[in-house]
């Protein structure tokens, strides 16, 4: 038997590339709140709708919706798992953005079609988490 090698790392990633289920946005009430109220960003693959609170306690939540329309089952679970991967890849900035303003926000990130690649759905997730950053400081302003 072989021994496993140690890992070169020596230092630990200052960032945490984690998506903890209290992140999560769940619930009916929540989704409809977010509906009826919401703002929305567009780019061509991928909507972005969010709300605003000027509680803290609300948090930060997102939440991943792929239509019926998009096609079957299996498709629209993998576009919710590409979707959860490239926010999670791109979230840093604005989460500390929300903290340092003392805002509550509820988003949702809209797949407008399936079969998406990874690569661009990173980037749209990226300019769109991005715009919702430069609102976000508007609105504090």
């Amino acid at each position: 038997m072989s021994k496993k090698e140690q890992s070169n790392i020596t230092v630990a990633s200052p960032r945490r590339y984690s998506l903890p289920k209290s992140q999560i946005l769940r619930g009916r009430r929540n989704f409809q709140k977010l509906f009826s109220e919401a703002s929305l960003i567009h780019s061509p693959l991928v909507n972005l709708r969010f709300t605003t609170y000027s509680s803290p306690n609300m948090g930060f939540k997102i939440g991943f919706i792929a239509p019926k329309k998009i096609g079957t089952a299996v498709q629209r679970n993998r576009t919710k798992r590409v979707l959860r991967e490239a926010f999670r890849l791109n979230k840093h900035s604005l989460i500390d953005t929300v903290n340092d303003m003392n805002l509550g926000v509820h988003a949702a990130l809209i797949a407008r079609k399936a079969d998406l690649s990874s690569q661009e759905v990173h980037q749209q997730v990226a300019t769109l988490l991005e715009e919702l950053r430069t609102r976000l400081l508007s609105i504090n302003k």
